[in-house]
């Protein structure tokens, strides 16, 4: 950094080293940056820079920002094209970001209490389901094929819960199923993240649930959710 002292602005110095961040993938697409005052503590500066630098990386697509929630990745330069642009530029969906926050709390409601329950209930066999789930998702991602993807994802959700043995918490998000999966759908489809990358992350849900850390795999499953709201449907 000494080349740019006295030649860049602070928030220009935040700006180029959230940017080393991401492009050397400390931090992923699809991850929650620092809050704003842990940024400032990391780097030394004023909230002030911190906050334009996040504009700055913003405004290049960088990151994305919803108010009250935070700045999450969304691009990683690095990794860009030359003649391919971003998905969510190029499509819509008819899901709005009100029925998309709706849903995911109608989710957090079920899912999250079937984390809990999995972890204290499933068999060997109910861990075995979802690796074989995770091991198609894998295949699928390889081939880049969505429509398998997506068929294995809601049946690996759907599998966690059937896996509490409670009648209700399965048959509440059986009613909805045709909604969760196209709202799976849609995600997979707008998502700039290989499908292969969307198999590894599953992978990681999944071993958060078999070694018992339900506090990891809620944390987990709410940022990715979080980030998708704020990426591909915040303002539709």
């Amino acid at each position: 950094m000494d080349y740019y002292k006295g030649r860049l602005s602070l928030s220009d110095e935040v700006y180029n080293q959230i940017l080393e961040q991401i492009t050397s993938e400390e931090w992923k697409v699809g991850d929650k940056l620092p809050s704003e005052s842990k940024l400032c503590s990391m780097f030394g500066v004023s909230r002030t820079s911190v906050r334009a630098a996040l504009q700055n990386l913003q405004g290049s697509g960088i990151v994305v920002t919803m108010q009250g929630v935070g700045s999450f990745v969304h691009r990683n330069p690095a990794q860009d094209t030359m003649d391919e642009e971003p998905k969510d530029t190029m499509k819509s969906s008819d899901i709005t970001s009100e029925e998309f926050k709706e849903f995911f709390e109608f989710r957090q409601a079920i899912e999250f209490k079937a984390i809990e329950f999995f972890v204290r209930r499933a068999t060997k066999e109910d861990e075995a389901i979802l690796k074989d789930l995770v091991d198609k998702m894998q295949e699928a991602g390889k081939t880049n094929d969505a429509v398998a993807f997506t068929k294995y994802d809601f049946e690996f959700h759907m599998a966690v819960i059937q896996a509490t043995k409670n009648v209700f918490l399965y048959n509440a998000m059986l009613n909805y199923k045709d909604i969760f999966f196209h709202y799976m759908e849609e995600i997979t489809r707008l998502t700039d993240k290989p499908l292969s990358v969307l198999a590894e992350e599953h992978l990681e849900l999944y071993t958060y649930l078999v070694e018992k850390k339900p506090k990891w795999a809620k944390d987990y499953l709410f940022c990715d959710n979080t980030y998708y709201h704020v990426a591909y449907f915040n303002g539709r």
